[in-house]
This record gives structure tokens, sequence and C-alpha cells, in this order.
């Protein structure tokens, strides 16, 4: 919602915006000089001509009754997403993982080529310090998220699928019909798409569309060859059409090959230049909360991540494991009381490659509890599945001083969820200083 307030700003409208409590994207907005406050206006609702509201916010919120009341027209963020396409057509990239750290390569490259693309991201490109941008009223690149059916609404010149997992079950129903929603989405591109092949939903979507496909497989049209992961980077080459490219990316992990060797497959697709693109992607910097290093103390590296998938805490504690640390600790707010049901088995067995697991209890965002449906039901399940330590701490407010007690020099400490466990590294910080003096 904050990227879609700044491009609509940065095109001259005047916007105003409200969030539960204070956060840094509410603060960012109102140093752009948006208006914006935490808690109800319902009196500033009824003055607007347009109310846009998350998923996040129930139809019972005041100013949403407000505005329904009083005659003014109330969208969810999906509408808006549709209307700033039908004006500004959109390079997309979507799936079920990675589709933040793709877009913001797309962003890269793009700029790489001299151009300066208008984008929507789910995260602040790091060497931007913003996850919206008004350039080119012609270029917009937009992460297409498949949540809430979001994707089936946007105008699309242009297309990149990381993956398709089972996720968003709970608006979807059963994996079938996330399957259809992808499809519907690449028959509706108005030119390139491209799927990633790599994992059995997107092999599933490619062969049901007839879209060009990319990966480590060996009948991808785009091949992934040569994976060569470090601490703090990646190398592989590019096989495609007329293509052969060697690629460096300033971020580590198998997966950031894939998300790198995507992009470069679009704008190939495109008629660009794929390897002027690829030299960018060497100082590539990343996206906040995508294994983002937030500080090292005593010893201590603490990092960041957005993980809140089986299969991305897998990929995060994978790229973790390349770095030089002695110990991997990974600390987990599980996220959405229906996700946790369904895959707490599947996070158990995705730390196995962790040395202390911490697991704190679920971040509800939008849903009511469930009976019976705690943070514990994770770490019952990596007891079972790892041999790693695994400790259950169910209120977040404990999981600073636990862990500053427990961490030794040459550790690091891998924040992943994505709720309010983003803010824990600024709590070990003076913690751990308090511990070691510096």
């Amino acid at each position: 919602m904050s990227a879609l307030a700044k491009l609509l700003f940065q095109q001259g409208r005047t916007v105003t915006g409200s969030d539960l409590k204070q956060s840094p994207a509410l603060a960012d907005l109102s140093d752009l000089g948006i208006e914006v406050w935490t808690g109800s206006r319902p009196e500033s609702a009824i003055l607007a001509d347009l109310v846009v509201a998350s998923s996040a916010v129930p139809a019972t919120d005041p100013e949403l009754v407000a505005a329904t009341a009083n005659g003014v027209t109330v969208w969810q963020r999906p509408d808006l997403l549709g209307a700033l396409t039908a004006v500004m057509p959109a390079i997309g990239v979507t799936g079920t993982h990675g589709k933040t750290s793709s877009t913001a390569l797309v962003v890269t490259a793009l700029r790489a080529l001299g151009r300066d693309p208008s984008f929507v991201v789910g995260g602040d490109l790091v060497d931007q310090r913003t996850n919206a941008h008004l350039g080119e009223t012609g270029l917009f690149v937009l992460e297409a998220d498949e949540a809430f059916g979001t994707f089936l609404h946007l105008d699309l010149v242009g297309l990149v699928v990381t993956n398709v997992d089972a996720e968003h079950l709970e608006h979807y129903g059963d994996i079938a019909a996330l399957d259809d929603a992808f499809a519907s989405v690449v028959a509706g591109v108005r030119g390139p798409a491209i799927v990633g092949i790599d994992d059995p939903g997107g092999r599933r979507l490619a062969a049901a569309t007839g879209a060009e496909t990319y990966g480590t497989a060996p009948d991808a049209h785009w091949r992934i060859e040569n994976v060569e992961e470090g601490p703090a980077a990646v190398r592989f080459r590019l096989l495609g059409p007329d293509t052969q490219v060697d690629v460096e990316v300033g971020r580590p992990g198998a997966h950031m090959a894939r998300n790198a060797a995507g992009a470069l497959a679009l704008v190939g697709l495109f008629g660009m230049d794929v390897a002027a693109a690829a030299m960018s992607f060497r100082a590539f910097a990343g996206v906040r909360r995508r294994f983002e290093v937030r500080g090292e103390v005593g010893g201590v590296t603490l990092i960041d991540d957005y993980a809140h998938h089986p299969t991305e805490v897998a990929a995060t504690l994978s790229a973790a494991r390349r770095g030089p640390w002695r110990r991997v600790w990974a600390v987990f707010q599980p996220h959405l009381f229906s996700r946790t049901l369904a895959l707490h088995d599947q996070f158990g067995a995705a730390f196995a490659l962790a040395d202390r697991v911490v697991v704190t209890d679920v971040f509800p965002a939008r849903e009511a509890p469930i009976p019976g449906v705690t943070g514990e039901l994770v770490a019952a399940a990596a007891r079972r599945s790892i041999p790693a330590t695994v400790d259950y701490l169910p209120h977040r407010a404990d999981l600073a001083r636990f862990i500053a007690s427990k961490v030794e020099p040459g550790d690091v400490v891998l924040t992943m969820g994505a709720g309010d466990i983003t803010s824990l590294p600024d709590e070990l910080v003076p913690l751990l200083v308090e511990r070691w003096g510096r």
C-alpha cells in the first residue's frame, strides 16, 4: 500500500492514509509530504474521492464504514492496481517465492540499459531506498502478487513467473485452483511470458500454457549452468537462444541465480542486451528484508529475511550455510494461523540446516485465531524432524533477552517471518552491546 501511495503522490494526486500503528513505512510517507495517521479518522475518509483498503482491513473498519455510508467509492488494492495498469501497462513478476527480488532485478537491468522504469516492488530496493518510483509511464515494472487473486486484475505486457507452490490456499481452496489462476494470468499477457520450471508447479504451468521456460532443468529454453555459491554472491552461466553470458549476482543463494536468470530472460525476450544487463547484477544491493544484514555486535551477525513459507526458510538457511559463521540461529515467527496449520510439518523439516531454532507465536495479520494453532506446532514439528536444539517462546517480547544471553561470537542470527519479527535485530543490538561492551 505504501508503494501505491508513493506512485499516486508522484503523479500529482492528493494522497492520505492510515494504519493501526506507527511503522517505518508510515514515517517514510510522512517524510515525503503525505498526510498519514494511526488509528481511525472517519471524518477524513468521507472527504476523499476514493478510498482504497488493503486485504488486512476488515469491512467493519470505521473509515470504510464512514466512506461507504457517505457514498465515497471504496476499492480493494487489486482494483487500484488494475486501474493503474490500464493506463500504464506493466511488466509483471509473479510467483510464490522470489518475486520481490526478481522484480528488483528487472528494475536494475533496465536502469543499466539506460531506461528509467516506473516501478512498484514489495520491499525497498536498497540502492534506491524506496519501493516505488514514477519514471517512464510506458515502462512500468510491477510485482504481480498472487494473493487474493490480485494478479488477475492486471493489464500486463510481459511476465516472469518464478515458481508455483502451495500458498494462499485459504483463498484459492486447492492447488488446482491456484494453477488455474496462474494459467489465466499467463494467457492474458500481451507480450512475452517466461516460467521457471525447477519446481513441479512451474513445470505444470509451462506445459499448460506453452510459455517459454528458464531454470537449471536441461529442457529449459533459458538454462542455468555452472552455479557457484559463495558467502556473498552467486555465479552461473545463462544459456538462451543466441545467448551465452556469465552472471554474478551480489547476493547469496542458488535461489538468487534463478531470480536473476528469470529477469535476464525477460530482458532478452524484449530484444534488449542481456549481457549489458547482466553486468549490473554484480553490484546488486538487494531488497530490504531479503537476507538483509542488520548489524554485527561482538562477532554476532544479525540478518533479517522475509521468509515465511517452508521453501523460503530452507533457501535462506542454505544461503547462510555458505557463510563463515560457526553456528546458524533460525529465529522464526509463523505468519497466519491458516498457513501454520497447513504447513507446520513442512516448516519443521525446513529448519534442517540450522544449529539452533527459536520459534515464537503466530503473527495473526488479518486472521482470527484458530483453536489449538500456535507456534508450538512448528516447534514440535522441528523437534521431530531435525537434530538441532529447538526452543518455543510463545511471547514475542521474550525473544531478544533469550537470544542475547545464548549467542556467542561467530554466530549468525537469522530472523525470519512476515510479521514484527523484523524489529528483533534492533532490539538485540543494545543487549549484545551491554553483554560485550561493544
